[in-house]
């Protein structure tokens, strides 16, 4: 997949009118966070997140004060199941 994924998030991201509040899917778990999208703090094959929090995979949109949360988190592409990007729905942490 190489790093098309992270550069199609991006895409997505700029198409909602620059909107940064996304949620992550992987195989085990979904991540709720802030897309860091500055040019200068990208890693090739990586997708960073800033306020990060981690929850239980596929629970609605219920992560909580006991969920781990992550001032910089990164996601190596190829663990990146599917993407969506919160525009104005609100996922409660």
């Amino acid at each position: 997949m190489g790093n098309e994924i992270i550069e199609n998030i991006l895409k997505v991201s700029e198409m909602t009118g620059g909107v940064k509040e996304i949620v992550i899917f992987t195989e085990n778990f979904k991540i709720h966070g802030t897309l860091v999208t500055d040019k200068h703090e990208l890693i090739k094959h990586v997708l960073t997140l800033k306020n990060a929090t981690i929850c239980h995979h596929f629970d609605e949109c219920s992560c909580n004060v006991e969920s781990p949360t992550y001032e910089w988190l990164n996601v190596i592409d190829e663990k990146i199941s599917a993407f969506t990007i919160l525009g104005y729905m609100h996922c409660e942490n």
